[in-house]
């Protein structure tokens, strides 16, 4: 009866997670953190990780067709690329790419942004948004290219990020052509002059064809983003959205906890705080409870950031091993 956690976000950067953590109460993160087995890896990105989990090993992963299953809609035969819609800002002399809730554009807007990349971007393959910020590229071919997820880009510098391989100059092209198109557009200057972020550029990244077959990590996976649905449909296991606590989640099931994500992207040290101490209270607690009246045998917690992969593992007799002090989310780094 096993119940495996996985938190992107939950490694807040290493220069700076004692500052960050300063004054938070975590017993019982730091109970499992504590008397739990550790194992540290090098980090990587959420998108990648899902993927290996799920057994699916690629340089540049086929994001594009396995997060469109989780939509709902079957890639079929086609190759599909992830062309999301994103907001370019300024910061620091440099364009930088606004935060996953950026541009909230409606799904009206969407629409008519997808038409205009349809109607003048044709050469690249046909635009779909079944999400007004996750949108697909039907493409005539896979290209030859590496890509960057959007999540590794987020609040960061463009250019590092950009396409790479022997077809990156075409790529780079699209988003050239799109940020013009884009900037021009009369919804956009509406946005603009509304104080909204505009939908300025894509970011294209994740092409591929779907994989002829998925390895189930779990019986049951809970995840908030279609990337684990689809995976998890390719698998065969069902899938649904991560329930609010832990008394909630079925043993024998992989969770995804993806509430960090973004405020550590952001580098938002306040949403991060709060975010960890809802974890606290919904999920570690209730974790450590169940593994203490042995409800529960086993837990798995596997955190992400942008330093380590760190995987923490303990059953029942583990929480007997009381000479074993609490640890912090800093100590993982040392």
């Amino acid at each position: 009866m096993l119940l495996h956690l996985v938190v992107p976000g939950l490694l807040w950067p290493k220069d700076s997670i004692r500052d960050v953590t300063q004054g938070l109460e975590l017993p019982a993160l730091g109970a499992l953190l504590g008397r739990g087995r550790r194992e540290q890896g090098p980090a990587l990105a959420f998108e990648r990780w899902q993927c290996e989990a799920f057994g699916v090993q690629a340089e540049e992963l086929p994001i594009g067709a396995l997060r469109l299953l989780g939509e709902g809609i079957d890639p079929g035969r086609d190759a599909w690329l992830c062309a999301d819609p994103v907001h370019l800002r300024f910061s620091r002399n440099t364009l930088v790419v606004a935060g996953g809730g950026e541009p909230d554009l409606s799904r009206q807007e969407a629409d008519q942004l997808v038409a205009e990349m349809n109607a003048h971007l044709a050469g690249f393959g046909e635009f779909l948004a079944p999400h007004p910020q996750r949108w697909y590229l039907r493409l005539k071919r896979t290209p030859r290219i590496v890509t960057q997820p959007r999540s590794a880009v987020t609040g960061r510098t463009l250019e590092p990020f950009l396409p790479q391989g022997d077809e990156a100059r075409d790529w780079r092209h699209l988003i050239n052509e799109a940020q013009v198109l884009l900037h021009n557009h009369p919804l956009n200057t509406a946005r603009e002059a509304a104080g909204q972020p505009m939908a300025n550029s894509l970011w294209p990244w994740g092409a591929g064809y779907l994989p002829a077959g998925a390895v189930a990590p779990a019986r049951q996976v809970y995840a908030g983003q279609p990337l684990a649905h689809g995976l998890a449909k390719l698998a065969g296991v069902p899938a649904a959205a991560t329930p609010a606590r832990a008394e909630d989640a079925v043993l024998h099931s992989l969770t995804f906890l993806e509430t960090l994500g973004e405020a550590a992207q952001r580098l938002d040290g306040g949403a991060w705080r709060r975010g960890l101490e809802e974890l606290e209270a919904r999920w570690f607690a209730p974790s450590l409870a169940a593994l203490r009246a042995r409800r529960m045998h086993g837990l798995r917690l596997t955190a992400l950031g942008d330093d380590a992969v760190v995987d923490i593992r303990l059953d029942a007799a583990d929480l007997w091993r009381f000479w074993l002090r609490p640890k912090t989310l800093a100590d993982l780094l040392k």
